[in-house]
Order: C-alpha cells, then structure tokens, then sequence
C-alpha cells in the first residue's frame, strides 16, 4: 500500500517542507539550537563556570563608549513621563506609522524619553559575588543573564539636536555624537522604506545593533534567540513609548546590513544591525 504521506512530502516543493529543509539556514540553526537533556546539562555547567568573579565583572558592565565624542546629556529629562498614559489605551492606539509631519522636531526631552525608558539604565544592583566590587545595571525591559548585548544609534533628521549620527550610553544617559551631517539620502538607499514609508519628513531613525559576544559567552548557540528577543523587546517599548509622546513609529524589516553596518562603523560580524526603527510626529489628517 502506498504510503500517502511520503508522496506529498515528496512534492512538497514549499521553503520549509520536509525536503527543503536541508537548504534552510534559519531551519538548521533553530533546530541545532535547541534543547534537549544532554545540551541543557552541558550548557549549564558552561553558566556555572560564567560566574567567576572575572567574568561577572567584565559582563557587569555591557557598555559601549566613544571616549573622544562631544556629548549630549539627557539625564536631566531621563524620569519625565507623559501624563495620562494609559498602558492598555496606547496597545490599542499603537499602529504603524507611515506619514510624518515634516514641521515638527522631536524635542530633546522626548528623545531622552523614547532612550532612557526603552533600554537606559533605570536601577543599579550591587554584584554580591565575593572579589568583586561593582554594581550591574538593570533596565527596563527582560535580557538573560542581565547581558543586555544591543546598543542604540540614532540618526536624528528633525529634532533640537544637530541633524547626525548618535550613540546613545545607557549608563550615563547621553548622546555621543559619531557623525554630523544629513543622512536622509544615504538612509534611502540603505533602508527599504518608500513608497509605503516617508523616511525623509521622519524625526529620528533608530538603529539597534548586538553584540553576540555578550550573549555566546554564556548560553552559547541559543545566546542567539536570546539576542534576537531583545531586540523585538527593545523595538516594541520604544514604539510604545512614542505612542504615549504622540509620535508614530514605524519598524522596517528591509534593509541592507552591511551597508548600514558600514555607515554605523561596526564590523558587521561580532556587532551588527539587528532592527530599524522610523519614529516622528505623525502627520494629522487633513481637513475635509
């Protein structure tokens, strides 16, 4: 009798059937990193071994900095927040944004906001590992191991800050100012965005890189996954936080890494472009 089942999975000819999964990179890797009793047992002696107090030192502290930068600081504004915002209101007005409104430039409070709130430091811990002295950072939104591997730049197009590149420091909450200048051209050739989004009359476009070091060096392959929710994490608490400011935002799955990596100054293989982020005032609706 002929088995049914091996007839249609010999014709399946979709991406990820039986017979072409093989070819799938991101099939191959979900399935190479998952969990079973011998990987769980082998990966948690490697966690036992990370809390050395080296090695809790070094990944206490998940920063990155341009020392030579001229800075921007936003701690002043870092605890401000919209009055009347209602959690469960801005996850039913949250929408995806397309339209911006070219007049309005994102204020330097509301860009202290949308960073500290989104993936700033907001409360410090003292590490009680014996042989260290030190404090881990914690933020707003879940990271295993309290690793936070992503970090933030920010190409400003309408704000009260110069139009530029930035890097936003979570520890300190600042700006570090990489590259001044109007983006907007090189942005519409790396991200794919127009016609469905009007990037040029945009405030702010956020770019979130990882580090998958700061992940690896601890949970290994599934370090990945991990870093890959982060950054969803990251992206979701920004957009809802330009809700509650009466900004739109807009996240953009295409674009081309290595030319963004290129623009951000980053290798493109320990840290690379993870999430893009268009976020301005949006644009009201006309008048009848």
């Amino acid at each position: 009798m002929t088995n049914l089942r091996e007839i249609f999975r010999e014709a399946d000819t979709s991406p990820f059937g039986d017979v072409n999964v093989a070819q799938s990179l991101a099939m191959l890797y979900h399935e190479n990193s998952k969990f079973d009793r011998f990987s769980q047992r082998k990966l948690g002696d490697k966690i036992n071994a990370f809390y050395s107090p080296y090695l809790t030192k070094r990944s206490s502290q998940p920063y990155k900095c341009y020392p030579n930068a001229p800075r921007i600081d936003l701690s002043p504004y870092k605890d401000l927040a919209p009055e009347g915002a209602n959690y469960f209101d801005l996850l039913a007005n949250r929408s995806s944004t397309r339209s911006y409104d070219p007049r309005y430039k994102i204020s330097i409070p509301e860009l202290a906001v949308l960073l500290q709130q989104s993936y700033g430091v907001t409360r410090k811990q003292k590490i009680e590992t014996e042989g260290v002295d030190g404090h881990v950072g914690f933020r707003q939104i879940p990271s295993p191991g309290g690793l936070y591997p992503l970090e933030i730049y920010v190409v400003n197009l309408r704000s009260q800050c110069e139009p530029g590149l930035y890097h936003f420091r979570p520890d300190t909450c600042e700006l570090e100012f990489l590259k001044p200048g109007d983006h907007t051209e090189q942005l519409r050739k790396m991200i794919y965005a127009e016609p469905y989004i009007n990037l040029p009359e945009s405030g702010l476009v956020v770019l979130t890189t990882g580090i998958i070091e700061r992940m690896a060096i601890k949970y290994g392959e599934r370090g990945y996954r991990f870093m890959l929710h982060e950054s969803g994490f990251v992206a979701m608490t920004m957009s809802l936080i330009a809700e509650s400011l009466g900004l739109g935002s807009c996240m953009v799955g295409g674009y081309k890494d290595d030319q963004i990596n290129e623009f951000l100054g980053v290798d493109g293989v320990f840290e690379t472009v993870q999430n893009v982020l268009i976020i301005g005032k949006k644009q009201p609706c006309p008048l009848p």
